[in-house]
């Protein structure tokens, strides 16, 4: 009697182990890390602070693509200069700030499909507008103060081009740099395409206008470590799946409203 009292409470109890282990009783909350995308929010409309809340074109991109692999979203706020370095440390999954694909940031990352076609334009004052109607050209002058964010493919393309220029500024945001021409200290001001005509519709009544004449063609992306081939695929996936839909450009001009494909 003791033996089959015995059997009975094992298979009771090995019933019960069964049942705590099964798929349905797993609690999987926290299993999933947070999708940690690094953003400089310097740049207007793509990425920017408004009531203290990050917002802009790649916060929104950002939200999609956290619901799209099921991740919860935690934006993290990153100095430009400091994006791709967060990013190989691990301090960031993900680097969603209107990155230009280069050569040289292809040696360190991997980039997705580009989502956006951009280019480097200038900002001007209104009554400078017949010295800067020829582009890159106007720009080669050694008596032209030239402003650029540092370490954004514009500073690059102004090194470039204007080795003999001493008068190149670097600022680390567009607000000093729209300070600056708007007092007299810079005479144009170079940046990508999408934040110049931003700036240029925000300081209109101030005399400052764009000069449309692209000086580049540049194509933007978001960046991933190498190693996160996983990432790469369902971020890949994720714009595949608007540009299917016709998502992809009408949540774009939704913040670039002259943007065309």
């Amino acid at each position: 009697m003791k033996q089959i009292t015995l059997i009975i409470t094992l298979i009771l109890f090995t019933g019960g182990c069964v049942q705590t282990n099964s798929p349905n009783s797993i609690t999987h909350e926290g299993s999933v890390p947070p999708l940690k995308v690094g953003i400089s929010t310097n740049y207007p409309p793509i990425a920017y602070k408004e009531n203290s809340k990050i917002t802009g074109l790649e916060a929104d991109f950002a939200k999609g693509l956290a619901d799209y692999t099921g991740r919860q979203l935690k934006l993290i706020h990153i100095r430009w200069k400091d994006q791709i370095p967060a990013l190989l440390s691990g301090k960031t999954d993900i680097i969603m700030s209107g990155m230009t694909i280069t050569n040289s940031r292809k040696y360190r990352i991997s980039f997705t499909t580009p989502y956006l076609i951009s280019g480097q334009i200038s900002l001007i004052r209104r009554t400078d507008r017949r010295k800067f109607g020829s582009g890159a050209a106007d720009l080669l002058s050694p008596t032209v103060k030239v402003g650029t964010i540092e370490g954004t493919t514009g500073d690059y393309f102004i090194q470039d081009i204007n080795k003999v220029n001493k008068l190149r500024s670097q600022f680390t945001n567009s607000t000093e740099a729209v300070k600056a021409l708007l007092s007299g200290s810079l005479d144009a001001f170079v940046y990508d395409l999408p934040g110049i005509l931003y700036l240029a519709s925000q300081h209109n009544d101030d005399g400052l206008i764009p000069v449309t004449v692209p000086l580049t063609k540049e194509y933007l992306a978001w960046g991933v470590r190498p190693d996160d081939q996983k990432l790469l695929n369902e971020a890949n996936s994720y714009l595949a799946s608007l540009a299917d839909n016709g998502l992809l450009t009408k949540k774009i001009q939704r913040w670039i409203p002259y943007y065309k494909p």
